[in-house]
């Protein structure tokens, strides 16, 4: 086991490579000032034994932590890892992109403030960005839907668990939007591939509180697109620290039992 100021200082290495060289990325302010031992803590548990880990590349980590600090309407701190994300090897594109899937997760106002600090760290690092512009408006609304449901099937499996028999409820007005503009406008677009979009929706959920059949159904569908059992459970490690650990235990609990029920509870957490 590692001694603690071994993990300091694989933390202080960590910190080192995601801050590219920009030493305020070491500051933490006001913990700096009134609480030193908790940075101390916080170098030795969050960056020395949690993003060390292995498990999830350091790319995918970064996907996590964005989608849980957008959820969390942490903007100072989103500002820090978008730039982190780009020093750790995430093109532009897909940290757009990350901020693109949780649309319907978050809501629009979180998103336009995200794209908005992504525009201006751009703008501050000389990023040249084009946007990627896919989206058909000349398609039919039936078009666009049946994309949405065979993207939705492709990514979660039976998609009807949320309908009723009524085809003009407002459930169903409701079901419809979501499978044409979540699933047929959003997940068909390039740049992250079905992992990192599952990565999204279960950080983000995960620090919302979202332990319904919701949070069940999206651990499924990752399992679906070829998320392991090992790197859902890191998933939640990897956003302990920033959405807390009750949120993270109740998350892996819901996991466990999905395993279970699928026969492959002893893969996970080994």
């Amino acid at each position: 086991m590692d001694s603690l100021n071994d993990r300091y200082e694989k933390g202080q290495a960590m910190r080192s490579h995601m801050a590219g060289g920009d030493r305020s990325h070491f500051s933490l302010p006001g913990i700096d000032q009134l609480a030193p031992d908790l940075k101390r803590i916080i170098d030795e548990s969050l960056f020395g034994s949690v993003w060390t880990r292995p498990g999830l590349t350091s790319q995918q980590r970064c996907v996590c932590t964005m989608s849980a600090l957008m959820a969390l309407g942490q903007l100072p701190l989103l500002r820090r890892h978008i730039e982190r994300s780009i020093n750790l090897g995430l093109a532009p594109d897909q940290v757009v992109e990350v901020f693109i899937q949780l649309t319907f997760y978050v809501g629009v106002p979180a998103v336009e403030t995200a794209l908005r600090i992504t525009k201006e760290v751009f703008d501050d690092w000389g990023i040249q960005f084009t946007p990627t512009q896919v989206y058909d408006s000349q398609q039919t609304a039936d078009e666009l839907y049946q994309a949405g449901v065979a993207a939705h099937e492709q990514h979660m499996g039976d998609i009807t668990v949320y309908q009723t028999d009524d085809p003009d409820s407002p459930e169903m007005q409701v079901d419809r939007l979501i499978n044409e503009y979540h699933w047929g406008a959003i997940y068909t677009r390039p740049h992250l591939d079905d992992k990192a979009r599952a990565m999204c929706g279960l950080s983000s959920m995960t620090v919302l509180g979202r332990y319904d059949r919701q949070l069940r159904r999206r651990i499924e569908g990752a399992l679906r697109v070829g998320m392991t059992p090992d790197e859902i459970m890191e998933v939640f490690i990897q956003i302990m620290l920033y959405g807390g650990y009750f949120n993270t235990r109740t998350a892996m609990q819901v996991a466990r039992s999905v395993f279970v029920e699928q026969g492959i509870g002893k893969q996970a957490g080994r």
